[in-house]
């Protein structure tokens, strides 16, 4: 397993020390680890990784994400919802849990969209022990190749465009029906950079944040700008995902690494357990 060059850097399983009350919950149980979907895809997606973390012996659960699951309201006109709403679904999602499970580590783990949600989450409602971000960008045009064209006339154009014409973002753009507020706001990190909620913090809680090699969608760049922008240096292990890694039957593509996740659990468990 190789990590990726750039800033924030930690080479295979090293990490900063914890923090005390860290200390005291690495290694003595496994977390509870709580799934945050990426954006278009519903909870029922990842049972495949919530499989993969019951045999190793880990408890897995997925948040229901707004607009796409089965017999709930799609974004239209008159459905509508936020970064915050999102952010506010995990916080209810983390209490519940908490509730259940008082003695339990939390691990909140964030797939590209739900990376940015679950960093929003730790920035601005009291934060859970640990962090894994997979795939998650702030996807600035400018961390793209060729200055990201393509991404910024989505942002700039299409999403504006669209939510203005019909209320939201209508299928099959962006994996639609997409909510009009949250694509706006997304549009507005694309052309700017800035997340689309206060940040005026660091994140201190260890993260491993988790790159695709050749990943077009979340460019190894822009993982990093992620990582450096809302992170604490020192609380950041980095692990790029290289092809070589990649065992068979698994993937390392953005999307279809869910379904052949063995190794990718592996590394997870690994660096929660070892010191």
């Amino acid at each position: 397993m190789s990590g990726h060059h750039a800033a924030p850097q930690n080479e295979g399983p090293h990490r900063p020390s914890p923090t005390p009350v860290r200390h005291s919950l690495r290694g003595s149980s496994a977390p509870l680890v709580l799934i945050a979907p990426a954006m278009a895809i519903g909870s029922h997606f990842y049972k495949p990784l919530v499989a993969e973390f019951a045999r190793n012996g880990w408890e897995a659960h997925t948040i229901r994400r707004r607009g796409f699951e089965r017999g709930e309201p799609r974004a239209d006109r008159r459905h509508d919802w936020s970064y915050q709403d999102e952010i506010d679904d995990i916080d209810h999602a983390i209490t519940r849990a908490r509730r259940q499970n008082p003695e339990r580590p939390i691990l909140l783990l964030g797939h590209s969209l739900g990376g940015q949600l679950v960093a929003g989450h730790q920035l601005n409602h009291p934060a859970v022990e640990a962090l894994v971000t997979v795939a998650a960008a702030l996807p600035h045009h400018r961390t793209y190749r060729f200055c990201g064209l393509h991404v910024l006339l989505m942002g700039a154009v299409a999403v504006p465009l669209l939510t203005t014409l019909f209320g939201y973002v209508p299928a099959p753009a962006f994996g639609g029906p997409g909510a009009r507020t949250l694509m706006r706001q997304w549009a507005h990190t694309v052309i700017t950079g800035n997340p689309p909620y206060k940040a005026d913090r660091r994140i201190t809680t260890p993260a491993l944040v988790v790159s695709f090699a050749s990943d077009a969608m979340a460019p190894p760049r822009s993982v990093d700008t992620f990582a450096e922008k809302l992170f604490d240096t020192r609380a950041v292990t980095r692990w790029q995902y290289e092809h070589d890694d990649v065992l068979p039957g698994a993937s390392n593509d953005h999307i279809r690494w869910v379904r052949g996740s063995s190794h990718f659990v592996e590394r997870i468990v690994a660096w929660w357990t070892e010191p």
